[in-house]
């Protein structure tokens, strides 16, 4: 009895640790960034969130699958949200792992769950208050097609633009003009273009778009001329600077500083950055999300990165065998006890042999 009420206490811990703890155990090693001047502007970037959907996966345990992957995101965002506290929340592409392929029925359903692990409400560290965030959607291959040169068709294009972005920002502040850049279909809004100087100009793309070049490119450097792209896609998190074709993978836990202006006019460069994914079912060891501070044109950047859920499922399964092992062996020992059999002495054995 004491044995198993030892097991249940462990049992429970470890499900604590791995439900609850863990996520303020990643939050510890978060860079907080804070602001000097009142124009800062805080930017929560995620990327490939893939909702899961119902066709890909037709195992006995797809359910499960989904169950888990959602509350992951969701008590991800939720810390997220807590340290960061941003003014304006960017979702760079992929947002449904389906959608270019599911009928109205399954894009309605998954819809509802995206919107309920990203709940429209900002988070204080006490308590919740009914706020909204701003908040800008770029659709993504997964979202209406257009990988490796997939069909994208209308109806996937509006369904996608009448559910995410019908409120979708685009100035902010008078300071901040947002771009978004549509790769697969090789366009671009620029609605005020003659007002585009007075501000700082930033393009969101699901793809990346410095490392690929082409007239895509040639047209977003004439007519946009950014001062920095976020982009997803690849998984990845990286840094590109263009037209220098320089690569940095950026995978540590620190804060990354740009000026925006200097890299501009002095460097004449273009600056671009990759955030990663931050679902586990994408299969990389290292997931997060991208938070970015604007202060005048001066950049800073960090990575929040998550814990790998992959690593705390294994434990929940090592841990079933060994309470599986233990349980065996415990009923073979009750089952079967030892028995000590007292050996007979010679001189009793010889003191049994019949007497004639």
């Amino acid at each position: 009895r004491l044995v198993c009420r030892g097991f249940f206490v462990l049992t429970l811990f470890l499900v604590f640790v791995n439900e609850v703890l863990i996520y303020y155990v990643a939050q510890s090693s978060w860079h907080a960034i804070d602001c000097q001047h009142e124009n800062c502007t805080r930017l929560l970037l995620i990327a490939d969130p893939q909702i899961l959907g119902n066709s890909y996966d037709r195992s006995s345990h797809s359910s499960l699958a989904r169950y888990d992957s959602d509350r992951y995101l969701k008590k991800s965002f939720e810390r997220a949200i807590s340290f960061t506290q941003p003014h304006i929340i960017v979702f760079l592409g992929d947002l449904l792992d389906e959608g270019n392929i599911a009928t109205a029925q399954e894009y309605k359903q998954y819809v509802k769950r995206f919107k309920r692990i990203f709940q429209n409400k900002k988070y204080t560290k006490f308590r919740m208050i009914s706020a909204y965030f701003q908040r800008i959607h770029v659709p993504g291959d997964n979202d209406i097609g257009g990988d490796n040169g997939d069909y994208i068709s209308n109806s996937n294009q509006r369904r996608f633009e009448n559910e995410f972005m019908s409120e979708d920002l685009f100035d902010y502040d008078n300071h901040l003009r947002f771009f978004k850049i549509n790769r697969m279909l090789l366009d671009f809004t620029n609605p005020d273009k003659d007002n585009n100087a007075d501000r700082l100009r930033i393009g969101i793309s699901h793809a990346p778009l410095l490392i690929g070049g082409g007239p895509l490119l040639r047209a977003i450097i004439s007519e946009l001329d950014p001062h920095i792209i976020f982009s997803g896609h690849w998984h990845e998190s990286r840094i590109f600077l263009y037209p220098s074709t320089k690569v940095v993978n950026f995978y540590e836990n620190a804060v990354r500083h740009f000026d925006l202006k200097a890299l501009k006019e002095q460097d004449h460069s273009y600056l671009e950055i990759m955030v990663p994914t931050c679902s586990y079912r994408m299969g990389k060891s290292k997931i997060g999300m991208g938070y970015a501070v604007l202060e005048d044109y001066n950049l800073s950047y960090t990575v929040l990165w998550q814990p790998n859920r992959f690593i705390l499922l294994f434990t929940y399964l090592f841990w079933g065998l060994f309470v599986l092992c233990g349980g065996i062996v415990y009923k073979m020992m009750t089952r079967c006890p030892f028995r000590v059999v007292q050996r007979q002495t010679h001189y009793s054995r010889v003191s049994n042999i019949p007497q004639f």
